[in-house]
């Protein structure tokens, strides 16, 4: 509740006006988390949110020496001159499997300026522009993909040199490519192309709105499944398109920064955002350091449930025929790779619907009684001779306690076919393997969603 005033008070805030602005966000490629929450921080993954699927963002940074001076020509100072604390509320929305939206709405919420002479600085706080981005993923799997981003922002401050008078929006057009290695460490690059409609130059400042850009950014993290945290760095850079901008002698038109920060999920929903960056060169707007915390909260569903996928695998030696009676196996430890193999089983069956809540082996979601009667309802017609049912959890949590959960998930699935859809268990082998084998990105709220599964392995007489 707390989060959700902190949000309502800060859109409450007024448009700000400046005498000369620090544009931070998409417009000068400074930092700007994502409004999806997936994967990075400020950088485009190629996955895009699941249908239905909402993510609210809070986010705070605190930057140091980000307005600009003109009676430093000769460099930079060592103190600290000026410092801002800006504030980005972020909402992300997924329409469908491939294509997800976002809007944010930054704000400037504390300034200290101790520099005396002639600077800019905000002339008061308040949202200082509106953000809107799309993404639409042309292709992709779980191990990475390529997709097409546009996004794009209104100046909401007056007097802003770095636009000009009566300036139109900034749009940026991106692609956004990236991959993941072994479950855990993941890369993405995006590189683009900004757009700007620059309005007139503002009387008596040294400066010149700003022209288009080429933009770029590449991030890299990797997953400690042990303790739910990402390591993730990041670097992005912003160059003039076609010639230089004229600015003051200690700021170049061009912006660069890197961080590297921890993202650690507190819940399945809830993950907490940490971590610290500063310049690559003096660019515009660029921070000598910069520090920023926030908040991502993911909720909803992936819409209408998909139906039963069936994964025929190759023929198999004829096997003899297990004692008919219930029992738990534990599964071998097998190295983390791609899940439902379909090496074991002459159907597999990837239940979809038969996904859990968090952290529950007995609240099924919407739809898995219809899935399960289709599943058994297929059984009787084929007469089959036993099953391997697996229980699957994503990764929150501790090993041990997850092998124990995938189990409890496997036998609730077993005592609900056979009670409701009179199988018969004498049949059903019970096996675990916890959060070993994930399908999906356990570092995001949709792929903890989806590792959270039971699997039907189905043999027959040979």
């Amino acid at each position: 509740m707390r989060v959700c005033r902190w949000i309502f008070g800060l859109l409450a805030l007024s448009p700000a006006e400046l005498l000369l602005a620090n544009i931070t966000g998409s417009d000068l490629q400074n930092f700007n988390a994502t409004t999806n929450g997936l994967d990075f921080i400020t950088v485009q993954s190629s996955e895009t949110l699941g249908p239905g699927i909402f993510n609210i963002g809070l986010f705070a940074n605190y930057a140091v020496n980000t307005l600009p001076r003109y009676e430093d020509a000769n460099g930079r100072e060592s103190s600290i001159d000026d410092s801002i604390i800006g504030a980005d509320v972020n909402l992300g929305i997924g329409l469908t499997d491939f294509w997800d939206f976002g809007i944010s709405l930054p704000h400037v919420v504390y300034q200290d300026v101790s520099f005396k002479g002639s600077r800019g600085e905000f002339g008061d706080k308040g949202m200082t522009e509106i953000r809107a981005n799309t993404k639409l993923r042309l292709w992709g799997d779980r191990s990475g993909g390529i997709a097409f981003v546009a996004s794009g922002n209104y100046n909401l401050v007056e007097n802003n040199p770095y636009v000009g008078k009566d300036a139109g929006p900034t749009i940026n057009l991106e692609v956004a490519v990236d991959s993941t290695f072994m479950e855990k460490i993941a890369v993405g690059v995006n590189a683009g192309y900004r757009i700007r409609s620059p309005g007139k130059a503002i009387i008596d400042f040294p400066i010149e709105p700003l022209g288009d850009q080429i933009i770029a950014s590449v991030a890299a993290s990797y997953l400690f499944t042990t303790i739910d945290t990402k390591l993730i760095v990041e670097s992005y850079f912003a160059f003039p398109a076609d010639k230089e901008t004229k600015t003051v002698k200690a700021r170049s038109a061009s912006a660069s920064e890197v961080l590297a920060g921890l993202k650690y999920d507190m819940t399945d929903q809830l993950a907490l955002h940490g971590g610290a960056g500063t310049e690559i060169d003096n660019g515009t707007a660029s921070a000598d350091w910069r520090i920023y915390t926030g908040l991502n909260y993911a909720f909803g569903f992936e819409g209408k449930k998909k139906e039963p996928k069936i994964v025929r695998p190759a023929p198999r030696k004829p096997q003899k025929k297990p004692t008919p009676i219930a029992r738990f196996v534990e599964a071998p430890r097998e190295p983390v790779g791609p899940a439902e193999p379909p090496g074991e089983g002459d159907e597999v069956f990837v239940l979809r619907g038969v996904n859990f809540a968090f952290d529950s082996s007995s609240r099924v979601l919407p739809g898995t009684h219809d899935i399960l009667k289709e599943l058994t309802d297929h059984l009787k017609k084929t007469g089959y001779e036993r099953i391997i049912m697996e229980g699957h959890t994503d990764s929150v949590g501790s090993e041990e306690y997850n092998q124990g959960l995938g189990l409890s998930r496997a036998t609730t699935t077993r005592d609900y076919i056979v009670k409701n859809l009179s199988v018969d268990g004498s049949k059903i082998e019970l096996r675990t393997y916890g959060e070993t084998r994930p399908v999906a990105d356990n570092g995001n709220y949709q792929g903890r969603q989806i590792n959270r599964r039971v699997v039907f392995r189905i043999f027959y007489p040979k």
